[in-house]
């Protein structure tokens, strides 16, 4: 597994490529100004990588040295994009190329993925040919790639910044569901989290009811970590009680082969129904 050590997080990074940059088409859309708008792309293949700089303004940096077309990447390399410093880890080392590392880490600090502002007039950073269009597939990875730092954004109270990472991924993951393409459990459970999580807080029912839309299209019982995080939020946030009455109806359709843990979580489930109109 390829993971990219980034503020702190370990982030995996999936098959096959990916672009780092400020648009908000980017896999990993990052605010800073001396980012370009798709500034550089990693490519995974199985356990090896490569950084191609997308022609962007400042530069990709490997191991503090500027790169010319694609890069191939060891194990430990570290890539500036930016003001942005991150390191990738999970490359075989048999085969690897292997190049002089710079003694001492640039001096540059690392600015927070949220202190800084987009510059809305770069235009000149665009590249001059297309970026290959990413698969719906690999957007739904994104969850894995952006989620711990939405995640951490949303403790230090910057529910925006972790929307604007999120909606993208999230909305992904529901249109895949409306067209009954397969969404691992894994996927749709850390979805429900992330949106219920950002429901309470903005405090907007709009991320409860995609996270009941989820698993009404999955036919599926809400995870109990969810259920219980909405225990907290619908105290706060009002939701379409409508569409929580459908889901219910839609499980309790097939309760008939639940077990004692199923029919349990229904009544749970059903416990937040007069949540819904506290607020």
């Amino acid at each position: 597994m390829i993971r990219l050590r980034y503020l702190g997080h370990n982030l995996e990074v999936p098959e096959g490529q990916f672009v780092i940059g400020r648009s908000s088409k980017c896999q990993l859309s990052v605010d800073d100004p001396l980012i370009s708008r798709q500034h550089a792309a990693l490519t995974v293949n199985g356990s090896a990588a490569t950084v191609e700089d997308l022609g962007s303004r400042n530069g990709v940096l490997v191991n503090g040295q500027k790169i010319a077309g694609v890069q191939p990447l060891t194990d430990g390399d570290t890539i500036t994009v930016g003001s942005q410093v991150m390191t990738i880890h999970g490359i075989a080392v048999a085969g690897a190329a292997t190049r002089p590392r710079r003694p001492e880490m640039q001096t540059l600090q690392t600015a927070s993925l949220f202190e800084l502002q987009e510059d809305p007039t770069d235009d000149t950073s665009i590249r001059s040919s297309p970026i290959k269009s990413i698969q719906p597939d690999k957007r739904v990875n994104e969850l894995s790639l952006v989620g711990a730092v939405a995640e951490k954004a949303l403790a230090m109270g910057r529910a925006e910044d972790a929307q604007r990472l999120l909606e993208r991924p999230l909305r992904d993951v529901l249109a895949r569901a409306r067209t009954k393409q397969p969404i691992e459990a894994s996927v749709a459970q850390r979805a429900a989290t992330l949106a219920v999580k950002l429901a309470g807080a903005l405090q907007e029912g709009d991320w409860v009811d995609f996270a009941v839309e989820l698993y009404t299209l999955r036919r599926e019982l809400l995870p109990q970590p969810v259920v219980d995080e909405l225990y907290t939020v619908l105290r706060k946030v009002r939701c379409d009680a409508s569409l929580l009455r459908e889901y219910l109806d839609t499980v309790k359709a097939g309760a008939g082969s639940f077990g004692p843990n199923e029919r349990f979580q229904i009544s749970r489930i059903e416990g937040l129904e007069p949540l819904v109109g506290l607020k």
